[in-house]
């Protein structure tokens, strides 16, 4: 058998590894809320730098899954009925309206205006490849918001970019994307880029795809390799093999934010502003740091000049020399926070750690044991949720590449149930791009607004205020 399936099949054995949550992160118990005045200090710091800039955006895969509740509606129109009708109510607010407008009259389709059957046949045509397909889409070629013309995420990434990842005249952007997707990702930049505002500077953008040799294995319940056509049936290994395109990027400052995370122009200042202090503190942190490898270089050990760090930035800085001359040689992440309304996903703990005792970690609902009373009444008081909103720096504090594999915890890989043609099987996750492949970075959390975090989960999130024309 192939080592590395034995090692999987390893994993599978052993089960999701819990993280161990000691308390929540919370306003001034991990996760800082700045002031009007530290913001302006950070965007001077940030403006200030002249360090490398570039947006990392997570972008493989099709949108099926946002369409989920559409294709659940197909199956039982009449016992969907409601919700359907609720939904064509609003329908055209929809970016890609007047586009399906055109498909269904191509297409000869009565209005969905006559009744259930017209509203079914527009869903298919929404969905399927007689249609728009939007189903086979990424998200980042479907049209999110309505201006003069329609606009897909892609293009609201480069707008974001153009404002905190561009330096002298150059603003970088990298996406992850499937093989079958580059070519559409190619052609919709090349059409925005010589267009206005975009022709206004000049752009380095780049293309990977998630590493075919971190796909896994899936296998049944009784952890036994599942096979088709006689081949072991694999998947992707989840966000979290994407560590290796982030490690393969060259640049001082690295932006992370997901495809589907944009909001309308309207609130593009304030994400902005953000992103900006965020790098501003992101600075600071790493100045501090610098400061305090120069003493331990000249052999000045202080522990004041630790302890002092250690209450500014609320985080377990080492002391002894042989762990601090190690802790500062990791990359740093500053991870921005909303407060908690009930989305979906992952939040900011404190949780024990094999080398500093305790550490910050943005841990996902699915590596809390959910049996254990303790760690259930610590997730339930978490007042935070992890947007996705990073800043990072994956150089050491001289300038020298990092190589991100050496911070990886392995061990928090996680085991998740999915279906595969009617069939429930198990697959094997990596340790998550902002979890466990990051577990082993100097981390802070900032407190950002609840309006930067704009995430399209499902096709009637764009129907939420902060995608339409007027909020």
């Amino acid at each position: 058998m192939d080592e590395n399936i034995r090692n999987q099949l390893d994993k599978f054995e052993r089960g999701t590894k819990y993280v161990q949550l000691l308390r929540p992160a919370s306003i001034d118990g991990g996760i800082f809320k700045l002031k009007k005045s530290e913001i302006t200090l950070a965007i001077d710091r940030f403006e200030k730098s002249d360090l490398s800039r570039m947006k990392f955006v997570p972008a493989s895969g099709a949108a099926t899954r946002m369409f989920k509740k559409v294709f659940a509606w197909l199956e039982d129109p009449k016992g969907n009925k409601t919700e359907i009708d609720r939904f064509f109510e609003r329908v055209e607010e929809l970016a890609f309206f007047e586009e399906w407008l055109k498909v269904a009259d191509r297409e000869d389709v009565e209005t969905f205006e006559t009744g259930l059957d017209a509203k079914v046949r527009w869903l298919e045509l929404m969905l399927y490849s007689d249609g728009l397909n939007l189903s086979q889409l990424p998200k980042g070629l479907i049209d999110f918001h309505l201006y003069n013309e329609p606009q897909m995420p892609l293009v609201e990434h480069l707008k974001e970019a153009m404002n905190y990842a561009s330096k002298d005249g150059v603003a970088r952007a990298h996406f992850t994307v499937s093989p079958e997707h580059l070519e559409g990702f190619e052609k919709a930049i090349g059409q925005w880029v010589s267009r206005p505002p975009f022709d206004s500077i000049d752009w380095d953008i780049t293309f990977s795809h998630q590493l075919k040799r971190t796909d896994t294995i899936a296998v049944n319940a009784n952890n036994e390799p599942v096979f088709e056509n006689g081949e072991v049936v694999t998947r992707p290994g989840g966000h979290g093999a994407l560590i290796h395109n982030l490690n393969d990027l060259n640049a001082d400052l690295i932006f992370i934010k997901n495809i589907d995370n944009v909001a309308h122009d309207r609130m593009l200042n304030d994400t902005v502003m953000y992103k900006k202090a965020l790098a501003g503190k992101l600075l600071e942190l790493r100045d501090d740091m610098m400061t305090l490898n120069v003493s331990l270089e000249k052999g000045l050990l202080d522990e004041n000049q630790i302890q002092n760090l250690r209450d500014k930035w609320k985080i377990r800085i080492p002391k002894g020399y042989k762990q601090l001359k190690s802790y500062l040689k990791r990359p740093i992440r500053v991870c921005g926070m909303v407060k908690n309304e009930g989305e979906p996903g992952g939040g900011p703990f404190w949780t024990t750690d094999n080398y500093i005792g305790e550490s910050l970690q943005i841990v996902e609902q699915a590596q809390i044991d959910s049996s254990n009373s303790r760690q259930k009444n610590i997730l339930k008081s978490s007042t935070h949720f992890n947007p996705v909103d990073l800043v990072c720096l994956t150089k050491d504090l001289k300038g020298n590449k990092i190589d991100l594999h050496d911070f990886v915890d392995d061990e928090l890989y996680f085991v998740a149930s999915k279906s595969r043609n009617g069939l429930d099987v198990k697959a094997l996750e990596w340790p998550g791009l902002w979890n466990g492949a990051m577990a082993n970075w100097i981390t802070i959390f900032v407190e950002v607004p609840i309006e930067t975090f704009n995430p399209v989960k499902e096709f009637s999130d764009l129907l939420r205020p902060e995608h339409l024309k007027k909020g």
